[in-house]
This record gives C-alpha cells, sequence and structure tokens, in this order.
C-alpha cells in the first residue's frame, strides 16, 4: 500500500513521494545556487533526487510542462535534458565532497544526499513532460520521438528510463500527482517574498520623494509670497514668528 512521505510542489502539479525516499532539490541549496551553478558557465540540474536507503535507489526525476509556454526543438531539448542528467551526477559527486552542512527550505540538504547517494546500486531517470498541441504532431507521437532519442542516449544508465506525461507519471515511480492549487515550492515563494519587500523599498521610497518635493515645494511657495515685500519688513516678519535672524539660520530654513 502506498504510503505518502514528503511532498513537493512544481509548477502547477503536487508530487507525494513515496514513504521511504530522501527528496533533495538542487534549487534549495545555497551551494548550488550560489557555486556549482556557475561552474563552467553554466551547470543544470534535476528538478528531485531521491534515495531510498534500503533499495538502495537513487532517482533523478525532471519535470518539463510545455502547454504554456513554447518549447524547444525536439533535439535540442533531447540534449538539454541529457546535460541535467550529465551534470546532476557530477554535482552529487562533488557536493559529497565539498557542499557544506545547510538547512533547505524543502527535503534534505544536498550534502546529505550526495553522501547517501554514493551507496546507491541502481540510477533510475524519469522524464515527465507534458507538451502543447503544436497543430503539425500531435503530442504523443512528439513525445514518442523525444522518449526514443533519450533511450539511445540514456540506455546505459538505466534501461528502463521513463519517459512520459506529468499526470499519467503517477504511479510509474515512487510518486503520485496531484493539483498543486494555490500554492507554490520554496523557489517560487522565496522569489515571491523578494519581490514584495522590493516593492515595500519602492514604494516607501517613492513616499519619501513626493514627501520631500512637497516640502522644496512649501518653502518656494513662502519665498515667493515674502520676496516682494520690502527687506526691512522680511526681517520685521521673522521676529514676530520668533525665527532669529542670522544668515546660518536662515540657510537652514532655506
Amino acid at each position: 500500500m502506498f504510503q505518502t512521505g514528503t511532498s513537493c510542489v512544481e509548477g502547477l502539479h503536487r508530487f507525494n513521494f513515496e514513504a521511504g525516499y530522501y527528496v533533495c532539490r538542487f534549487e534549495c541549496s545555497p551551494f548550488y545556487s550560489h557555486h556549482a551553478q556557475n561552474f563552467c558557465n553554466s551547470c543544470k540540474e534535476m528538478d528531485f533526487v531521491l534515495y531510498h536507503p534500503g533499495k538502495k535507489e537513487l532517482w533523478l526525476i525532471e519535470v518539463k510542462d510545455y502547454r504554456f509556454n513554447a518549447r524547444p526543438k525536439v533535439r535540442e531539448l533531447v540534449e538539454k535534458l541529457c546535460r541535467k542528467v550529465r551534470d546532476c551526477l557530477f554535482l552529487l559527486r562533488t557536493a559529497a565532497l565539498c557542499a557544506p552542512e545547510e538547512e533547505p527550505e524543502e527535503g534534505i540538504s544536498l550534502r546529505e544526499m550526495a553522501r547517501m547517494s554514493m551507496q546507491a546500486r541502481h540510477i533510475r531517470l524519469a522524464f515527465t513532460i507534458e507538451l502543447g498541441n503544436t497543430g503539425l504532431f500531435p503530442p504523443k507521437a512528439l513525445l514518442s520521438t523525444i522518449r526514443d532519442l533519450l533511450y539511445r542516449q540514456m540506455r546505459f544508465i538505466d534501461p528502463q528510463m521513463l519517459c512520459l506525461p506529468i499526470t499519467e507519471s503517477g504511479g510509474a515511480g515512487p510518486w503520485t500527482i496531484t493539483p498543486a492549487g494555490n500554492d507554490h515550492s520554496a523557489r517560487i515563494r522565496k522569489r515571491m517574498e523578494t519581490a514584495q519587500r522590493e516593492r515595500d523599498h519602492a514604494r516607501k521610497l517613492a513616499e519619501e520623494q513626493e514627501r520631500h518635493r512637497e516640502r522644496v515645494a512649501a518653502r518656494k511657495r513662502r519665498k515667493a509670497r515674502k520676496s516682494h515685500l520690502p527687506l526691512w519688513k522680511q526681517r520685521a516678519m521673522e521676529r514676530e514668528e520668533g525665527k532669529t535672524g542670522t544668515h546660518a539660520d536662515r540657510r537652514m530654513r532655506e
């Protein structure tokens, strides 16, 4: 019987992983985002990395949804996915030796996952892809072509590689799929919080600038009202208002 363990959101879908599997997300690791991501101009990652200590099974899972965005050409997409697998395996080995201890917002730390994955006896690959209607070729035919091209490149790693639509992938591996609703992944939540802080800061700055402009305009209006008066009368009015009459004080008031 399937028992849900860790649950994570990616795009419009929630992935509910089977109990017993540890989950890691590279995007939640400062080691990846600050250092490894920029290695050799760009180092890609898979969306989910799973490991089961009892089965000694390592899963690399990629999620692609092109229903709302233009997708690259088929061969470009296959090349991109192959590079993700290569870079992810490199990062796991590197992180086992170099990554510091971290407290990610989702899943376990990259260092912990990397060190556990060194004990793996099986590597499983899963590419969950949703394709929009292109008009010329039906999505199933395109996905079949992508699967064949990926298999030629990846069969030496996983001869039982999975390549199927996101919504049909639940049950094919140690996870189920449910709609995410209004939930967001930790990465998206962090971006939303950062954007909100930037908007708040910009609003406060605009308010301060507006108040400064109003003060400057008010001073100019006061000076304009007094400019037509004789100097002796301006000084008399200042004394009546209790203002000191030194040049330094007048400059400060201006």
